[in-house]
């Protein structure tokens, strides 16, 4: 029987094994057919995107194939910043965002910038500093490095006459106000430690001093030496300046006495001075001396002249050899008052200060216990800027917001005519006898009415070329009638009004003796900071003579 079913088997149909298939060969087809129907996008695009209708991959942010879009979405893409150069645009701008700011090459495994050298930072949006201020600097943003070359100068701001002159109290450095530019929090330099100079801060500083053998043109004439004025204005009751005891400052030649100045008298101030190596020293306190416990006026300021010339003299190393103090105790003219001061004239006469010196700074911050220098009870300085524009009943024309006080106390004002101006007008039509200017061309001057300050460029008559909108001002429609004042200063960003007088440093005679690295006799020693001097001269900044040669 066994035979017999075996031999049925072989005797059936060839066909029938075609035409019934097996059920693996089914379910082979089937998924056949479902990948035929239905094609995946490029590697699932990799888990970084959707897969479209079009079988493309929409990757998700920051994700790309390579330079482009979509792909597989298996690459990262870099950081975008603005490019320090780059191809123009349509515009011919040259800075546009670009990957790796155009200045690296993308990792595009860790989505990371590999930036060329001298740049760093996301997306290589930064500049490094030279040699990393070789140890001996910081590295800072330009934009955020003060005027001059240490911290401690003062930035300019016009005078009465539009001079531009120091000023500043305690304030430490002061910074040029910068446009926003396209670098932006990108550019950045080396600020050197005291006693470290160059680019990079490699260099040494030596000794500046002056030339031994330099002479003078006009033996006649007596010496120069640099006296700078530091001026102490008292705050006032609000800070305004105005003291509110009767008969304080009513003239120019009022009595000063203890309670007029009392912002002043018995309070303390500390002085910081900045050597020609940027190394800064600040001194003890230093009390304004009373006017009773003093005798008077004329003892008070001795004793304040003799504190201040004994503060500096102790200062260490010797920075500070040799000075001369003058105090007076006088009241200022302000804007709208008489505002009680202490001035002090310092005159640098020593050796190793001969020649032009940085600003000193006054400290006023007060400062207690467990701080140097201790200034427990400070001097309180005025600190408004009134401004010029206040009303003053001695000006002739309504609102009574001119006067000699006011804007550089030129008196320089006029009246827009009777037509008025519109926003747009590039022609200011003013009165008669408008105090501003002959007639002229190319003029680069300032003026305001209303909010708005204008640049005037000519005058022809009683008709102004302005051009409007400036210094982050509005155009505005003016009528006829409106104050025209002409503004301190010739360049943008000395405009506004004349300021109110404050504390203040300044220099109030330039120095006659030059100031050379090592006197000019010597040469100095980079890598230590030592003048080598030539044959014939000594001295640590070459000042002294030894023999005729």
């Amino acid at each position: 029987p066994g035979q017999k079913r075996n031999s049925a088997a072989l005797e059936q149909p060839l066909t029938s094994f075609l035409t019934r298939p097996t059920t693996t060969m089914k379910l082979a087809l089937l998924a056949l057919a479902a990948t035929t129907a239905h094609a995946a996008c490029p590697n699932s695009c990799s888990g970084h995107g959707t897969c479209g209708a079009d079988d493309t991959c929409t990757c998700y942010q920051d994700w790309v194939m390579g330079d482009q879009d979509g792909g597989d979405c298996s690459d990262r893409r870099c950081p975008y910043q603005v490019a320090w150069s780059a191809g123009p645009d349509k515009t011919g701008n040259i800075h546009t965002y670009a990957e790796c700011a155009g200045v690296g090459i993308c990792d595009r495994g860790s989505g990371d910038c590999e930036c060329f050298e001298g740049y760093t930072g996301r997306g290589c949006g930064l500049q490094t500093c030279q040699n990393d201020c070789s140890g001996h600097g910081e590295c800072v943003y330009a934009e955020d490095v003060t005027f001059g070359t240490v911290y401690g100068d003062y930035a300019g701001v016009p005078d009465a006459n539009g001079d531009i002159v120091a000023s500043g109290v305690g304030v430490g450095a002061s910074k040029v106000p910068q446009k926003p530019n396209w670098d932006s929090g990108k550019v950045r330099m080396c600020v050197c430690e005291p006693g470290y100079t160059d680019i990079d801060c490699s260099r040494r500083m030596c000794p500046k001093g002056n030339d031994v053998m330099d002479e003078r043109l006009d033996l006649t004439t007596s010496l120069k030496y640099q006296t700078q004025t530091v001026t102490l204005i008292g705050a006032g009751a609000l800070g305004d300046g105005k003291v509110s005891v009767s008969g304080c400052g009513d003239t120019t030649d009022a009595a000063a006495t203890d309670a007029c100045f009392g912002d002043l008298v018995g309070k303390s101030f500390a002085l910081t001075f900045t050597s020609k190596l940027n190394q800064s020293y600040t001194t003890k306190p230093i009390i304004v001396a009373g006017i009773t416990a003093n005798t008077d006026v004329a003892g008070a300021q001795v004793a304040t002249q003799d504190a201040v010339q004994a503060a500096l003299h102790e200062l260490p190393n010797y920075v500070v050899d040799g000075c001369t103090v003058t105090c007076t105790y006088a009241y200022k003219i302000g804007v709208s008052a008489l505002y009680p001061s202490v001035s002090c004239d310092i005159g640098f006469n020593g050796g190793s200060v001969a020649g032009p010196q940085y600003l000193l700074e006054v400290e006023a911050d007060k400062c207690d216990s467990g701080c140097t220098p201790q200034l427990s009870n400070p001097v309180r300085l005025k600190s408004a800027l009134r401004p010029s524009t206040e009303g003053n009943p001695t000006c002739p024309y309504p609102p009574y917001e001119c006067g000699t006080a006011f804007w550089g106390k030129s008196g320089t004002y006029g009246i827009v005519g009777t037509a008025g101006i519109d926003d747009s007008a590039t022609t200011l039509p003013v009165t008669d006898g408008a105090d501003i200017g002959v007639d002229a061309t190319g003029l680069d001057k300032y003026i305001m009415v209303g909010s708005e300050v204008m640049q005037l460029t000519a005058i022809a008559g009683t008709s102004l070329t302005v051009v409007r909108g400036h210094d982050g001002t509005t155009a505005a429609a003016h009528a006829g009638g409106d104050i025209v004042y002409l503004l301190s200063g010739t360049t943008k960003g000395s405009q506004g009004p004349h300021p109110d007088v404050l504390s203040h440093v300044a220099e109030e005679e330039a120095a006659d003796y030059n100031s050379f690295e090592c006197g000019r006799r010597g040469k100095c020693d980079y890598s230590s900071g030592e003048c080598e001097c030539f044959e014939g001269y000594m001295g640590d900044r070459c000042q002294t003579q030894t023999a005729l040669i």
